[in-house]
């Protein structure tokens, strides 16, 4: 079995002891490695390399190195019967529950307010006074395998979660509710708004003024989904409004995000460069050995993300 890694974040030397230890057997080799008519069985990615012109007729499988597959679902290059395969880490999908854990306590401390007092030299407490985790409403857009985790997860904590897919999904401790009418009760009211969507035809531009007004004022905006979900002008709208009292960004539109966008200097707005969850080496060897062990069984189906793009992380 021939794998083909063609991500910089497997380049290390704690990716390459993972992956042979799960995998033994397995030939490994970095894209930056192949000539280009080299074959493979299976290509582990998050996009395609520029440089790559076609997959080569070995290929039985494509695994993401990340939780979204959009970015090559929707690469011409990806042949239509070709199966994507989504990396399922449990210890990416705590991160991303750690960064909404931050958020939340941000929100329910009202940090910006704080920051902005502390900048000034004004002893002064922060705008919104601080409430018991319970009094505090999140909503959480995408419950599929991360979101359901962060969903519940914030639930757990003590938390007043409700949460929206497209489809039905149950989540414990959380009020779930699904559809093209569920989205408008489970944003309204709320104090702290995080999406965990993918990205297609259904959820681009699905963070824009509508939703921004059914929030409460005061409340807290964190995209962990990706960049296109996000009316960065409606943000803007709102935050300057003050309806939105702060916005925690890891996506956006481009990424790096330019030196010049007004998104790195406004003072209600937090900017990480796409970090709340990345993949660990264990749980891509895992993934992988998984993906590997199908490819080598024929009795077992491999479970391809385009079959499931209304259920992934949704």
């Amino acid at each position: 079995m021939r794998v083909v890694l063609a991500d910089p974040l497997a380049y290390s030397e704690a990716f390459d002891t993972a992956l042979r230890s799960a995998c033994p057997g397995v030939e490994f080799r970095r894209w930056t490695e192949c000539a280009p008519d080299t074959d493979y069985d299976l290509l582990v990615t998050w996009a395609f390399p520029p440089d790559m012109v076609t997959l080569p007729p070995s290929t039985r499988a494509v695994l993401c190195l990340g939780a979204g597959t959009d970015q090559l679902t929707s690469d011409p290059r990806l042949p239509g019967d070709m199966p994507v395969l989504r990396l399922r880490d449990p210890a990416q999908a705590r991160q991303m529950l750690d960064y909404a854990m931050h958020a939340a306590f941000a929100r329910q401390q009202d940090d910006f307010s704080v920051r902005r007092n502390q900048s000034a030299r004004r002893w002064q407490q922060a705008v919104s006074e601080t409430r018991d985790r319970g009094a505090l409403s999140i909503a959480v857009l995408g419950l599929g395998m991360i979101g359901g985790h962060v969903a519940s997860g914030l639930a757990a904590a003590g938390f007043r979660v409700s949460g929206w897919s497209r489809t039905p999904r149950v989540c414990v401790g959380v009020a779930a509710f699904h559809g093209e009418g569920g989205l408008v009760p489970t944003v309204t009211g709320a104090d702290l708004l995080v999406n965990l969507l993918p990205s297609n035809e259904h959820t681009r531009g699905i963070l824009d003024r509508r939703v921004f007004d059914l929030l409460a004022p005061g409340a807290y905006v964190v995209n962990l989904g990706r960049g296109d979900h996000l009316d960065e002008t409606a943000l803007r709208k709102a935050l300057d409004s003050n309806h939105i009292a702060g916005a925690w960004l890891d996506v956006f539109h481009q990424e790096p995000l330019p030196a010049d966008h007004w998104l790195w200097e406004h003072g209600k707005v937090r900017v990480t460069p796409h970090c709340s969850g990345v993949p660990t080496p264990e749980g891509t060897a895992a993934a992988v050995a998984e993906a590997i062990e199908a490819l080598r069984d024929p009795r077992k189906p491999l479970i391809s993300d385009k079959q499931l793009l209304d259920s992934k992380i949704t």
